[in-house]
């Protein structure tokens, strides 16, 4: 009995991280298509949370970070060592700050600016520690593909705050980030690893 509720909780769980997942990316999708008098190229994705329909991109965001917390605590039950609770700690401070950028508009700058980088950053972190002590995770070669992404993508943001560079726009490689965040959110969600029956 206690078994057949353990599967329950875990299938609600898993359902809950993928409808997230899908709103995240139903929201990021819509809001381009409402905003059309915004930049695709230019404008970073958090400016389409303000104004017309923001409340879409708002729940968006708070989804990214429930979806991200729901895969963290299937991380918690998969865990082995003291490595993987690193991983998950990393996981959830990225949904924190994807809650952060929720909470706080765009105009509300350091709060706001402070979440986004620990998404954006902290994000590729906790797949790049889930490739190197994870081998046997069914989705390593997925996770590691959107892991080398997702750090190039902050590592070129950072380059531009800098002012290294001025290869391409802030605001697209912003979006390319957080499209392969949704993408990996979603497919995660939807193909996640099952904990082992005890």
């Amino acid at each position: 009995m206690k078994q057949v509720n353990k599967e329950k909780r875990d299938r609600v769980c898993q359902c809950l991280a993928v409808i997230a997942a899908l709103w995240f990316c139903f929201s990021i999708i819509l809001l381009h298509y409402v905003r059309d008098d915004l930049s695709l190229w230019h404008t970073t994705l958090s400016i389409y949370a303000v104004g017309p329909a923001g409340w879409v991109l708002t729940l968006g965001f708070y989804s990214a970070g429930i979806s991200q917390a729901l895969i963290a605590y299937r991380y918690y039950q998969l865990r082995s060592s003291t490595g993987d609770l690193l991983t998950i700690g990393v996981l959830v401070l990225a949904a924190v700050g994807a809650i952060l950028v929720a909470l706080f508009p765009y105009p509300i700058k350091l709060p706001h600016n402070t979440g986004a980088v620990m998404q954006l950053g902290l994000f590729p972190l906790s797949l790049l520690l889930r490739v190197v002590l994870r081998r046997d995770d069914s989705l390593w070669t997925f996770s590691a593909t959107i892991a080398l992404l997702c750090s190039l993508g902050f590592l070129l943001m950072l380059g531009d705050g800098m002012k290294i560079f001025d290869l391409l726009s802030f605001g697209f490689i912003q979006k390319a980030e957080i499209i392969c965040i949704a993408l990996w959110l979603l497919f995660y969600s939807w193909l996640m690893p099952v904990p082992q029956a005890v």
